[in-house]
């Protein structure tokens, strides 16, 4: 046994005697120098780039390489494309012998690379990348696993540290990159599970943008199962980030990497409107609490498909959580998912003070379902209200409750929502169709009442610029294609008390195909209805919107006409209601052709004045041809107005053959206010009938009489003070 052991001894002595003599002769032969001079040759003639380095220097199985730099294409004046302070790497002899490669350390500090891509779209390695060649010989998968059993490989160490990958893109101005990137693998075994430790900072900044910049840790726990990829595995102990305010958190791992299954859990938190400050300056004020994350998938990377079993997200008591199938296999992307939203109002408003004052409460869930068909529009659902209350000053809702069912991103309805509006009980039903891209509104609405201190602020029509008399409305309503809709209501309100504006109550049913906001493709019929009440200042109430403008346009147009004829055709009851326009009734029936507005019936009754207005308002045009007859009841007399001119500066006269024609029975049948003499009202009536010619002196007599007669009139439309009170 004894001559054995020596044997033995001095068969090792032998072997590491004649390999120190091997590496001798190894340096001998390929001293650094030559090494040097060979690996430059190299670079020049078969990279076509330069590279430089200082120092190359052989340990036993090992070489370390310091300050080594690759330039870009040709030379190092186009640039440096990748540099290192120094490459080491270690491999332990005596494994080799029983086919192991066993590193002792692999070190790769300061590391720069610089990938460029170009403006006309290639990337400055490209000239790195050999071609494929197509008939050489394809690996057989015997070959594959032959030659990964020949061998075990193993490292004590490996360390990245304070590398940098940047990238620019020359297209676009954007750079992006890796920085500080800092790895570190303790025991790397390719049976036994390994820790891997990754650092770095991430740079990304779009051309004249601000710079943002992330730094990111890693850990985790690997098994790579000699390469079995089905028991492989990845344990991730952490990721974490941080942006500004912003903290990103996320545990969690992958199985088997044939087919992955994975499952992560995280939060992300210290999210706020400073954050994109330097993206979007004008956020409102907010602040979300913590968002917590899950997520549950399995892939079927062979179908380029995955299952999602789960995902979710939520902040305190609201959350959405989804399910269902995605794929990328194809040319778009195809999906099938179903998704449960929930969402409690009173906690998510104290996320932002832009809904300071609002208070919303309540809950609003849903269930959805959204697939990959018609263009990505097959989204279906419902969306149920519970008690949800808010207050838009002065609208306060409350106690309001209902279902929206969603059938596609273009068709919506709610059959039934109902709730108080200022403390008064209201129904009401809807449904909207985007049909070719037109969107037709179905609306229904009861309300008992309505009380409104002031209109909403947003509600407000805004002043717009007058256009000239040749200007047409829709050129000045806008330079761009309108959205065209076709819009179905029929709406009952009780009694009425809002600024400028009391009624008893309000009726209006509308049938209306192509409207758009300057209604000059309008058509179909609008019918409404008021019960007794008072207009207390009409000027101020039509400019709070622009439906009331257009119901009331004939009464707008007839007032401002009337003023400017110095006709007082709303005299006030008394003084303490002077300016104020009551009524017992109004009615109105107008149909809409192609942007014209016809007025087939306008009512409009009071104490002491009864209108009644026929003719056309023309949206395309702004032009006006109108007739108004107005009567005062205290002598049944009617004076009638022609109106022309625009919307915005009508023009009117006196109607004098129609109005002297129908002042002449007013005349036979009723006293009137001041004198009009009887032969005067004789003549004005023979010329209304034509019984007599209007020529020579039968002229001259007959305006004089017309004259006459419309003074006369003028005074019926002037109330005496003593006769307000």
């Amino acid at each position: 046994m004894k001559k054995l052991l020596k044997l033995l001894l001095k068969t090792v002595l032998v072997l590491a005697v004649l390999g120190v003599a091997a590496l001798v002769a190894l340096r001998i032969m390929f001293p650094p120098e030559k090494i040097k001079a060979i690996a430059l040759d190299y670079a020049k003639n078969t990279l076509h780039r330069e590279i430089t380095f200082d120092g190359l220097s052989f340990n036993l199985i090992g070489v370390t390489l310091d300050n080594f730099a690759m330039s870009e294409a040709d030379s190092f004046q186009a640039g440096t494309f990748v540099k290192a302070n120094k490459l080491s790497v270690k491999v332990a002899l005596m494994p080799l012998l029983k086919k192991r490669v066993e590193i002792a350390t692999v070190i790769v500090d300061g590391l720069n690379v610089n990938v460029v891509k170009q403006k006309d779209g290639s990337f400055n390695f490209d000239s790195l990348i050999p071609a494929s060649d197509e008939t050489a010989p394809q690996e057989s998968a015997q070959d594959k696993e032959s030659s990964s059993s020949a061998f075990v490989l193993l490292a004590d160490k490996i360390s990245v540290t304070d590398c940098n990958l940047l990238y620019k893109d020359l297209q676009t101005g954007m750079t992006a990159g890796l920085e500080h990137l800092n790895v570190e693998i303790n025991g790397l075994d390719l049976t036994e599970p390994f820790d891997v430790n990754i650092s770095f900072t991430t740079e990304f900044q779009q051309k004249n943008g601000p710079a943002v910049s992330v730094p990111v840790r890693i850990a985790l726990r690997v098994f790579l199962a000699n390469l079995d990829l089905k028991n492989a595995y990845v344990t991730v102990n952490n990721v974490s980030a941080n942006y500004k305010t912003v903290k990103f958190a996320l545990k969690g791992g992958v199985k088997d990497f044939t087919a992955p299954t994975a499952e992560f859990s995280g939060t992300l938190s210290g999210i706020n409107n400073q954050i994109f400050a330097d993206f979007l300056p004008d956020l409102p004020n907010f602040a979300l609490p913590v968002i917590n994350m899950k997520v549950q998938a399995a892939a079927d990377l062979d179908k380029s498909s995955a299952v999602i079993q789960n995902i979710g997200l939520s902040v305190q008591d609201s959350g959405l959580t989804a399910k269902g199938t995605v794929g990328w296999g194809s040319a778009s992307p195809t999906y099938n998912v179903t998704a449960n939203l929930k969402a409690d109002l009173a906690q998510l408003v104290q996320m932002t003070d832009v809904v300071d004052g609002f208070n919303p409460a309540g809950v609003i869930s849903g269930a959805f379902k959204a697939t990959d068909k018609m263009n990505g529009q097959d989204v279906s659902g419902t969306v149920t209200l519970a008690d949800i209350s808010a207050l838009y000053e002065p609208v306060t809702l409350s106690k309001t409750n209902g279902t929206i069912k969603i059938t596609s991103v273009n068709d919506v309805s709610c059959d039934n929502l109902s709730g108080l509006l200022n403390g008064e009980k209201f129904t009401t039903s809807f449904s909207y169709k985007n049909i070719k891209d037109v969107m037709n509104i179905v609306f229904k609405l009861n309300l008992d009442k309505l009380t409104l201190a002031s209109f909403p602020q947003s509600a407000a029509a805004e002043e717009q610029p007058a256009q000239t008399d040749n200007q047409p409305a829709e050129t000045a309503a806008s330079s761009g294609p309108e959205t065209l809709m076709n819009v179905k209501a029929d709406v009952k309100v009780g009694e009425i008390r809002v600024p400028y504006f009391r009624a008893e109550g309000f009726d209006l049913n509308a049938d209306l195909k192509n409207v758009t906001p300057s209604m000059t493709k309008t058509n179909g019929t609008v019918a409404f209805t008021l019960k007794p009440g008072a207009i207390t200042d009409l000027e101020s109430f039509v400019k709070e919107n622009k439906f009331v403008k257009i119901l009331l346009l004939p009464i707008t147009i007839v007032r401002k006409v009337a003023g400017v004829l110095n006709i007082d055709l709303f005299p006030a009851e008394n003084s303490a209601k002077k300016g104020e326009i009551a009524y017992t009734k109004a009615e109105g029936v107008y149909t809409f052709k192609n942007g014209v507005m016809n007025l087939d019936k306008t009512i409009f009754e009071s104490k002491l004045t009864n209108i009644n207005a026929q003719g056309t308002a023309n949206f395309g045009t702004s032009a006006l041809d109108m007739k108004v007859s107005a009567t005062v009841l205290t002598s049944q007399t009617p004076v009638v107005i022609k109106i022309g001119g625009t919307m915005d500066n009508p023009s009117g006269k006196l109607d004098v053959l129609n109005t002297v024609g129908s002042v002449v029975g007013g005349i036979l049948n009723y006293k009137t206010p001041g004198k009009v003499a009887k032969g005067t009202a004789q003549t004005a009536g023979a010329v209304a009938t034509g019984a007599v010619k209007t020529t020579g002196d039968a002229v001259k007599g007959t305006v004089n009489a017309a004259k006459d007669t419309l003074k006369g009139i003028g005074s019926l439309f002037k109330k005496k003070d003593d006769s307000a009170k």
